[in-house]
């Protein structure tokens, strides 16, 4: 595939697919818009339920999110796969012409918390508070979701870097272009603290105060923002202790739970309809098998709690889906960003403290008893561009072991170098490209609105 996607069908397709700046349509709600507390509550509650019930993966992944995440990455091994029996994703490629409904559909959330936040100002009622602080959290998490799928991986200078339009308020008439990637993580990162202010704890508006600064913490660790991300992540590590044995087990295998030391999940209340996707799609993951590199990084096999829980013998996968949050990110977040400011101790305190929780006798790693960076491996660079040091390596597969059928590994990669690699299927080689990591931008939008530049690699 040329770097260039230039044909006349991408730019039909994603015309089509394109929302005509979606985000500036009125009629949020019905036909009219909210005007109550009570009215915007239920308009932001919209948002809520769909979390709850898988409908859409837009702030939180839902199990199909993961399902195609884990098929653009190299956690599955798409080589292999029985493509006569399971319809999932060859790769990257085979998606990018969907990808810009996302962007559209973000900004109508974006959209809903500006009229409420428009219309209620600052709130003088404890539901006022509770439904402004629910209106930033979302707004916020838009933005972040919209920078890591839309944006380029945040360089040292992002103020040279393209971010995304920032709505502010509702106006039917504006035409936003791009604001520089520093600009946008600061209206990311002011609308989560806006949310913080407001202090929500009630579980029902499923952003508390600990959901958003798990957010803020994901956002500074994006960013590279390390010390921002130790200060964030740490008292959530402490209120929400890492689990192991049994109770790890029933956490990770729970289908519709929110246990143990998740922060927040998709897929609460299950139907019918939802459960039967979900059961096809744990059916198709299992033909596509777990690549032999990640089985590999389980050096310790059975004594680590997680390999059975990921895969069979057959190298079929063994994990549910799980869309969500939850703070053993904390602590991968801690030792990464320890490790980037030179400090091995701390970095591997953190990460030392997620390996005997997970491996029966574990052997805590020191600088020297560290493994080597494998020159195979498809990530060589960290995510400040640097030469992968043993630390960080170990720290990033023990995320991979982690987060595997998590819908983490795509990002891991477009944070860490953005690896070009390649599927075999048909005699061809499809070969997920660095610009692919970086979603395209509808191409209404870029015909409508004068001045918005398209992502790389996708001008025509």
């Amino acid at each position: 595939m040329n770097k260039k996607i230039t044909n006349s069908i991408l730019a039909v397709t994603l015309f089509l697919l394109s929302a005509c700046s979606g985000f500036l349509d009125i009629k949020p709600y019905g036909k009219t818009i909210p005007k109550t507390a009570d009215e915007f509550e239920a308009l932001l509650h919209n948002r809520l339920n769909d979390i709850d019930y898988a409908n859409s993966g837009l702030l939180v992944n839902t199990f199909m999110d993961v399902y195609d995440l884990e098929a653009y990455a190299d956690n599955l091994d798409a080589s292999l796969t029985d493509f006569s029996s399971a319809n999932m994703p060859l790769y990257i490629g085979s998606s990018l012409l969907s990808m810009s409904t996302k962007y559209a559909q973000l900004y109508e959330i974006i959209r809903d918390c500006n009229i409420t936040i428009d219309e209620l100002g600052e709130g003088g009622t404890d539901l006022d508070k509770k439904v402004l602080g629910t209106a930033y959290a979302l707004r916020g998490v838009s933005y972040y979701k919209l920078m890591i799928q839309f944006c380029e991986p945040v360089s040292k200078n992002p103020s040279s870097q393209l971010g995304v339009p920032l709505v502010y308020t509702f106006d039917m008439e504006e035409r936003a272009t791009r604001a520089p990637l520093s600009q946008t993580i600061s209206h990311i990162e002011s609308d989560l603290k806006k949310a913080l202010s407001y202090k929500v704890t009630d579980e029902i508006y499923r952003f508390t105060e600990d959901v958003v600064r798990a957010y803020l913490a994901k956002l500074y660790f994006w960013t590279g923002d390390w010390g921002n991300a130790i200060a964030t992540s740490e008292p959530l590590l402490e209120k929400y202790p890492l689990l192991s044995g049994e109770a790890y087990t029933n956490m990770i295998s729970a289908r519709n739970t929110r246990s143990g030391n998740i922060l927040i999940r998709s897929f609460l209340y299950g139907n019918n309809s939802k459960n039967f996707d979900y059961t096809t799609a744990l059916l198709n993951i299992q033909k596509r098998p777990v690549s032999k590199e990640l089985v590999e990084l389980f050096v310790e096999k059975e004594k680590d709690i997680r390999f059975a829980l990921s895969f069979n013998k057959k190298r079929e996968n063994q994990k549910n889906p799980l869309g969500g949050v939850r703070s053993d990110e904390m602590c991968l977040i801690l030792a990464e960003s320890y490790a980037h400011q030179g400090n091995e101790e701390q970095a591997l305190r953190y990460l030392n403290l997620l390996r005997e929780k997970r491996i029966e006798d574990y052997v805590p790693y020191t600088t020297e008893s560290l493994p080597p960076v494998n020159s195979a491996d498809i990530i060589q660079e960290d995510a400040e561009g640097k030469t992968l040091t043993p630390l960080v390596y170990a720290i990033l597969n023990e995320r991979r072991k982690e987060f595997y059928m998590e819908g983490d590994r795509w990002f891991e990669l477009k944070r860490n170098g953005r690896p070009e690699f390649w599927v075999a299927k048909n005699g061809y080689k499809w070969v997920t490209q660095k610009f692919m990591y970086t979603y395209p931008l509808p191409v209404n939008d870029i015909l409508i609105i004068d001045g918005l530049i398209q992502n790389p690699g996708y001008e025509f």
